[in-house]
């Protein structure tokens, strides 16, 4: 998305100013009543170029928005264009939203209008379901080294008190949230973990004065927790991660457990059981025993 709407026009436009044959040969169609002037393929970018030139007053919300703002969990292109309208629109390729707007909620991002961080936030905590909510609002809270974070817990709050709503789910959500959270995988094992009273574990721990950081990490009884998906293949940084290794674990004393999405998304058992084995073997005493 990003692409602004000097690419695309209304077909009728198009007919009128080179012919029906042209218009069709030159100009692929973008969606119904739409085609592009670019040459190119019609893509995401041109796709929302034409929603804003069918719709003028609408506004990019949920997935879309976040897309436009960079979140991580918004780049599938799979996922439904969402648009906030003033007036009820049908379409098949679009999941439309209502509801109020205030003014002040709208941004542009890359020429296109779409809703701002903090009502992005609370949209993807309305309207994501399970776990996944409590993901999304954990990068939307995220502090990224090229950015600032969408939102914060106070702007959060702050946006529902002034509209008034009352919010509980949001409110839940955000009790959840943790914005040092780097990627949705360390949102569901944190989860996981402490749901299971394992509590101790947080997000982007750092190690060796900063030098290294955990995944996730208990400080007090020195258990990581990383996944083998951020190994890298190539010989000088598998050598570097071989390296850290045999640091946190031979020089600091860390006990680093390795996981992969299809344990914490299949196997989630052994995944805690091998989390409780490591924190009794330095000392962790069970409250459920």
């Amino acid at each position: 998305m990003g692409m602004g709407d000097d690419a695309v026009f209304r077909y009728a436009e198009l007919v009128e100013r080179w012919g029906r044959s042209t218009a069709e040969r030159l100009c692929p169609q973008v969606t119904h009543g739409i085609r592009s002037v670019s040459g190119m393929p019609p893509g995401l970018g041109e796709f929302a170029a034409a929603l804003m030139c069918l719709y003028p007053d609408a506004v990019f919300c949920g997935w879309s928005a976040a897309r436009l703002h960079r979140h991580m969990m918004a780049m599938d292109k799979d996922k439904p264009v969402e648009l906030w309208t003033p007036a009820p629109i049908r379409r098949r390729d679009v999941l439309a939203r209502r509801g109020h707007l205030e003014p002040d909620e709208v941004v542009a991002v890359g020429g296109l209008r779409c809703t701002d961080g903090t009502r992005t936030a609370i949209d993807l905590a309305r309207f994501v379901r399970g776990d996944r909510a409590i993901a999304a609002m954990d990068q939307c809270l995220r502090h990224f080294r090229d950015r600032p974070p969408m939102t914060t817990p106070d702007d959060v709050l702050t946006r529902l008190s002034r509209c008034g709503w009352r919010s509980t789910r949001v409110r839940e959500i955000l009790a959840e949230a943790d914005g040092r959270a780097e990627s949705p995988w360390e949102t569901y094992t944190r989860l996981l973990l402490h749901r299971d009273g394992l509590t101790g574990f947080v997000p982007q721990i750092e190690v060796y004065g900063g030098r290294y950081r955990l995944d996730l990490g208990d400080q007090r009884f020195r258990v990581g927790i990383e996944y083998q998906g951020a190994w890298h293949g190539d010989t000088h940084r598998f050598a570097a991660d071989i390296e850290r290794l045999n640091v946190l674990e031979n020089d600091l004393g860390w006990h680093v457990i390795q996981v992969t999405v299809r344990q914490v998304r299949d196997d989630r058992e052994a995944v805690l059981r091998r989390v409780r084995a490591a924190l009794e073997r330095r000392g962790w005493v069970d409250p459920k025993r």
